[in-house]
């Protein structure tokens, strides 16, 4: 085995030696690969493995008395090992699309799409902003007594009456007034 990795590190038959090593070490890298708890990532795990011997290849060093076989089966099987710790702690930091559980447990698992989830439309309710803003607007331009006339009398409830002794005017005049700023408000939101 050692023969076929210096051959493999080397310039001369490398190719031929690295696709021996590989298919001697094809089970190897399966067996890790198709493990129970790297099933959903099994491609990705398959891929660390094969990248895991051709590291193995490329870094061995016979000098150190390890075995070739024995150095593979480590670097494959912690190649695997960490991509499913990475995974695994990707996993943990998604929210979960449906919940599960009952009780107490169900309502801490609820999902993130019901949490997000109103009876109010949001379209609605971003041009009624847009609407508030255009009209508060048009709101401040009025002159000031036709400004008071519609902000007292169709946004505070306030009678006509007590405007106009407010504003010192007869309740027709404030109604006028009143009359007149819709008029204006229309005029500019148009």
């Amino acid at each position: 085995m050692e023969q076929l990795v210096n051959k493999a590190q080397g310039r001369q038959d490398g190719e031929d030696a690295f696709a021996e090593i590989c298919r001697r070490f094809t089970g190897l890298v399966k067996k890790y690969a198709n493990q129970p708890h790297v099933a959903a990532v099994r491609e990705e795990a398959l891929a660390e493995g094969w990248l895991a011997v051709a590291e193995a290849v490329q870094s061995y060093d016979q000098h150190t008395g390890v075995r070739f076989a024995g150095f593979v089966e480590s670097r494959v099987k912690y190649a695997v090992w960490n991509l499913f710790k990475r995974e695994r702690r990707r996993w943990q930091q998604e929210l979960p699309v449906s919940g599960g559980g009952s009780g107490d447990e169900e309502r801490e698992n609820t999902s993130w799409l019901e949490t997000l989830a109103d009876d109010q439309n949001v379209e609605e309710l971003v041009e009624n902003s847009f609407t508030v803003k255009a009209v508060q607007q048009a709101i401040g331009t009025l002159p000031a007594k036709q400004r008071v006339a519609v902000v007292r009398t169709l946004l505070e409830d306030a009678r006509l009456s007590d405007v106009a002794a407010e504003l010192g005017i007869s309740s027709q005049a404030v109604c006028n007034l009143r009359q007149r700023g819709l008029a204006r408000i229309k005029k500019e939101l148009r």
